[in-house]
């Protein structure tokens, strides 16, 4: 028999862990009241009323796009000038430099991820990616045919696993020839993790050691960087890409979406770094190509809006004032649940800031159990590898009080049944 699908891809079928456990959680809000549930499955922000966090400065501006803007094409298949312009301003002008780079506006910043898969390799090559990381890096993956090798993210010091991340890259290189490797930071979903400048300076030196032996991409996805503690001092770190060598390609995957809690808008960036200007530009033509082939143009009145957020003084100052308080609120609910899971021994993987935190279980079938009890006891987190995901941007502080605790105890519950001692190997 006929498939109405290619035979390609008959055997695909999506399975997204955010969504299924956010589904969870949704159906025990609508059974059994919201007060009664701990949602930490969704993975955007909420208030502490439990509502979608909106930025009153974004979407008064917003208000002020003419509709005829919000209803029109964007004017270039690339991203409109004054956006492109927005974000080169947004990353590294506002902390005193304005390097040569290339910019495309892409859907979200998964737009700028697929993209760069899509047209970095062939099918069956491989991507890097951490083992632990953001669960649909290997859905696009695998929707380019595109195979997943992983570096450890962690050293057992509880820094990034530099030796790791230099076999991987050293393997891949050697078995074909070009390097594409995901580093997600600062506030790296699902851990939380924001690497040190040491440690950026050693994958500098790895990057460029790996690419005498053939191009090396490295792909930075940034999608959390407005909401670490270091604000805009963090973005001086882009300065390195400047002088790497004509080999590397670095591709900063930035999400506006998430920098203004627009979801829905899907507004992000590509920005192409490299001093091999011919083959940055053809990247480039590619980049621009899959735009037109795939989603055609991004948004415009999301691209407007950040547009005149970024590039007006007063529009800037006003959201970053409204942000910075839901920066300091990001913070205490991490003080909360640290804190608390640190008093009562339930493991964390190394946390700094950020959107989450995530408990650490090595062992997949203890993980398991413990992610299906939380659910009876209307506790919703997200089943990654290595742990549980908990989304303390989607939590209220008088919900986080407590709550390591009662994990703990479900935990030392399930390896009492066992008789066991330890959810670790």
């Amino acid at each position: 028999m006929k498939l109405f699908v290619s035979e390609a891809v008959h055997d695909k079928e999506i399975v997204d862990t955010v969504f299924e456990a956010s589904s969870g959680a949704i159906e025990a809000m609508r059974r059994d009241g919201p007060e009664q549930v701990v949602n930490g499955a969704f993975g955007t922000y909420f208030d502490e009323t439990g509502k979608l966090l909106t930025f009153d400065s974004v979407y008064r501006a917003f208000d002020q796009v003419e509709d005829i803007q919000k209803a029109k094409y964007a004017s270039s298949i690339m991203g409109s000038e004054e956006y492109r312009r927005a974000v080169k301003d947004w990353l590294f002008e506002a902390v005193g430099f304005s390097p040569t780079c290339d910019i495309i506006a892409t859907p979200g910043g998964t737009g700028a991820l697929s993209s760069t898969i899509k047209n970095s390799l062939m099918p069956g090559q491989k991507v890097i990616y951490p083992d632990i990381g953001w669960g649909p890096y290997v859905t696009i993956a695998k929707e380019h045919r595109v195979a997943i090798e992983s570096y450890q993210l962690f050293s057992e010091a509880g820094g990034f696993n530099l030796d790791s991340f230099q076999e991987t890259c050293e393997r891949v290189m050697k078995e074909q020839g070009k390097v594409l490797a995901f580093i997600n930071d600062p506030c790296q979903n699902p851990t939380g993790y924001t690497m040190t400048e040491s440690e950026w300076d050693q994958v500098q030196s790895i990057v460029e050691k790996l690419s005498q032996s053939g191009p090396f991409i490295l792909l930075h996805d940034i999608a959390y960087i407005d909401y670490n503690r270091k604000g805009d001092d963090y973005k001086r770190m882009f300065k390195r890409y400047e002088t790497l060598p004509e080999n590397v390609l670095v591709v900063i995957a930035f999400s506006v979406s998430k920098t203004l809690t627009a979801y829905g808008m899907r507004v992000g960036a590509q920005v192409l770094f490299s001093t091999n200007e011919n083959q940055r530009e053809k990247f480039m033509h590619a980049c621009a190509n899959t735009a037109r082939g795939v989603w055609s143009t991004v948004n415009n009145g999301g691209m407007r809006v950040f547009a005149d957020l970024a590039l007006d003084s007063t529009l800037k100052k006003s959201y970053l004032a409204e942000k910075s308080d839901f920066v300091t609120l990001l913070n205490e609910r991490a003080a909360i649940f640290v804190s608390e899971a640190e008093a009562v021994g339930l493991p964390l993987y190394p946390y700094n800031e950020g959107f989450f935190v995530t408990i650490r279980v090595d062992r997949q079938v203890i993980k398991n159990e413990l992610h299906l009890k939380l659910k009876t006891l209307n506790i919703f987190f997200v089943n990654v590898y290595g742990g549980l995901r908990v989304a303390i941007c989607s939590i209220p502080k008088k919900k986080l009080y407590g709550l390591p605790g009662r994990v703990k105890a479900a935990l030392d519950e399930i390896l009492a049944a066992r008789n066991d001692h330890s959810p670790s190997t």
